[in-house]
């Protein structure tokens, strides 16, 4: 390998980890400033298909570049590429992950799994150990994917995270399908008949398993429970967090403030319980690219008799991702 080649290998493989630090900053401006969302994604995007193309025709050129100057260096750099590309998936994606995550207990599986995979992919001794077992690694690269596809699909598209959720499944699973149909050689039609059922495992999984994975673009920057509310300004007055019956009795004013990417239109719901038993289910939509979030609200007119209990209204997508959760309670 000619001297020059190999110091720019070396160069580049020293600065690795610096990837992960920029595609962590990159994530965090495209969540706060959200006019710069579309373009951020946007080159993420490209990043990830680059990197797909070359993981899955690595044989290819890797032949093509037999028995050059070019064949010794060919696998450190597509490492170390991959590598970077996956930093960038995750890292981009962390912040939305950790600063739009309600909370909730529904969402501790999602968010370990990406905290872990974003860890192993700058932690070397376990990334080059998964990278040896292709079947993994293929995986590995599926899930990336799939998170960072979670938040592009929003950005770039101005796609309904419902929508965005079921596309992202099925794009996984189109590009994971060829990548595990590579191993082993022939198979025999019950192989192959597995393998499909996987892929349709994967495409069909986002959606039987929704309420466990958070709408990333989407997040509650203001919520409050009042007894009247300023429709032309819409500001919620008279809070609180403790009514009495006889407050309540005119009704009461669930206010959201959500925020989401510029461009994205939405329909979301206030889910409203008494004592855990849902009462009511109230269809609002919300506009994206107000960075303090759309502000609207939601009134129950009606509070059924006895009211007195412990209350929540959760906010939630058509697919009943929750977005953020208002506790209250009313006494006698």
């Amino acid at each position: 390998m000619p001297p020059a080649i190999q110091t720019l290998t070396d160069k580049l493989y020293q600065i690795r980890h610096l990837w992960a630090v920029i595609s962590f900053a990159l994530g965090l401006s495209s969540y706060f400033l959200v006019e710069r969302q579309p373009w951020l994604a946007a080159v993420l995007t490209g990043f990830l298909v680059l990197s797909w193309l070359l993981l899955l025709t690595e044989g290819l050129w890797q032949r093509r570049l037999a028995g050059t100057a070019m064949e010794g260096m060919s696998q450190g750099l597509l490492k170390l590429l991959l590598q970077a590309v996956h930093q960038e998936a995750f890292f981009f994606s962390l912040p939305f992950v950790l600063l739009q995550w309600s909370g909730g207990a529904e969402y501790i599986f999602f968010t370990t799994l990406v905290i872990s995979a974003a860890l192993v992919s700058i932690i070397d001794p376990l990334y080059f150990w998964l990278a040896r077992h292709r079947a993994l690694y293929f995986g590995f690269h599926a899930w990336a994917l799939f998170v960072a596809l979670l938040v592009l699909l929003p950005l770039i598209f101005h796609w309904s995270t419902d929508a965005a959720l079921t596309w992202a499944g099925w794009l996984t699973a189109l590009f994971a399908l060829p990548s595990f149909w590579r191993f082993g050689g022939p198979r025999k039609w019950f192989r192959w008949l597995g393998l499909l059922a996987v892929s349709c495992v994967i495409a069909f999984a986002p959606r039987w398993l929704a309420p466990l994975v958070p709408p990333l673009t989407l997040s509650l920057e203001e919520r409050a429970m009042a007894l009247s509310f300023n429709r032309e300004q819409r500001q919620p007055l008279v809070t609180g967090k403790v009514f009495d019956e006889a407050e309540v009795a005119a009704g009461l004013y669930a206010y959201t403030a959500i925020k989401a990417p510029l461009g994205l239109g939405q329909e979301v719901f206030h889910y409203w319980f008494r004592n855990g038993e849902q009462v009511d289910r109230i269809p609002l939509t919300v506009y994206g690219g107000r960075e303090s979030g759309f502000r609207t609200w939601s009134h129950k007119s009606h509070i059924p008799q006895p009211a007195a209990g412990h209350w929540r209204v959760e906010v939630r997508t058509k697919d009943r991702q929750i977005i953020g959760v208002m506790r209250f309670t009313i006494t006698p």
